[in-house]
């Protein structure tokens, strides 16, 4: 017969009792670090790629930013010569403004720009002679 004790179910350990292998606990902990560590050693050979790439992003924008701005200043130069070309009264605005030009006969008045004198520095200013107290 089977003995009183293999049947007992109080013999079966249900838990792990505290105070136990010290391996079954460092072994998931130093997977995860070291895990950890080979990640971020990949990080650190890709971070020269990613500022390479970034740095290409910004330039790419600049220069869109770049194409934009002569785009909009080519379609402006085809816009003036085809007033140039169709309206005389422009062509007149032009030469009379912008080249202080005239129709025959005509007397052409120009004026300067204004442009404010600076300041007298206050040093400039007369100051009393030490031999003159004498």
């Amino acid at each position: 017969m089977a003995s009183p004790r293999f049947l007992d179910p109080s013999s079966i350990p249900l838990k792990r009792q505290s105070g136990g292998n010290i391996w079954a606990t460092l072994v998931p902990i130093l997977q995860g670090a070291i895990l950890v560590a080979l990640l971020s050693v990949v990080g650190l050979f890709f971070w020269p790629v990613i500022q390479t790439e970034n740095g290409y992003k910004a330039e790419l924008a600049k220069l869109q930013n770049q194409i934009a701005a002569r785009q909009d200043e080519q379609a402006q130069l085809k816009l003036e010569t085809e007033h140039m070309k169709n309206d005389d009264a422009y062509v007149e605005h032009i030469a009379r403004d912008q080249l202080n030009m005239g129709k025959p006969g005509e007397t052409i008045i120009r004026f300067d720009r204004y442009q404010p004198e600076a300041p007298n520095p206050p040093s400039a200013q007369a100051q009393p002679d030490e031999d003159s107290s004498n």
